[in-house]
């Protein structure tokens, strides 16, 4: 069952205003935000806390005129796939624009599963452009999270290897 994931975190963004923060779009409100700094493209990558089947974005903005949104299937956030794009109306001076898609379940499974998801601002309608919300609905993919706890407990068990190996070349010296 889908479920907003929460436990989102910030892992890179482009730019950068001290007085608003890259976290304010992660806070579940829409009174705080993250303003861009000029110059397009502006992006920011939104780490999730496992793998998950993303089911739904949702972009709460001001006088973005362009969105591109791209996931990465690896744990860092490298090899991004495109998943939407769209060009925006400007909504007003002041006026939110909210930008949500959904991906059917008809999709392939595994074709939206992310542990990274990259937002793009390729153009504005201003020189600035502010971000107020990002929320991102999904399912645990299973399959993905078991491959990458597996994975983990084999690199443990290597580097168990290792140790194991050094303390004995040492006793035997």
């Amino acid at each position: 069952m889908a479920e907003n994931i929460t436990s989102l975190r910030i892992s890179m963004v482009t730019s950068g205003e001290p007085r608003f923060p890259a976290e304010n779009m992660l806070d579940g409100t829409t009174k705080t935000f993250w303003a861009s700094t000029g110059l397009f493209p502006q992006e920011f990558i939104v780490s999730l806390p496992a793998y998950y089947v993303i089911k739904k974005v949702s972009i709460w903005s001001m006088k973005v005129a362009g969105w591109t949104v791209s996931r990465s299937t690896g744990d860092a956030p490298f090899d991004f796939d495109e998943i939407y794009r769209e060009d925006i109306e400007d909504a007003g001076d002041q006026s939110l624009q909210v930008t949500s898609f959904s991906i059917s379940s008809s999709d392939a499974k595994r074709e939206y599963s992310a542990k990274n998801v990259k937002f793009s601002i390729r153009k504005g309608h201003s020189d600035f452009t502010a971000v107020h919300r990002v929320a991102i609905t999904g399912e645990i993919d299973a399959s993905r999270e078991s491959e990458r706890k597996s994975k983990k407990e084999r690199d443990l068990a290597a580097d168990e290897d290792e140790l194991s190996v050094e303390r004995t070349v040492r006793v035997h010296r």
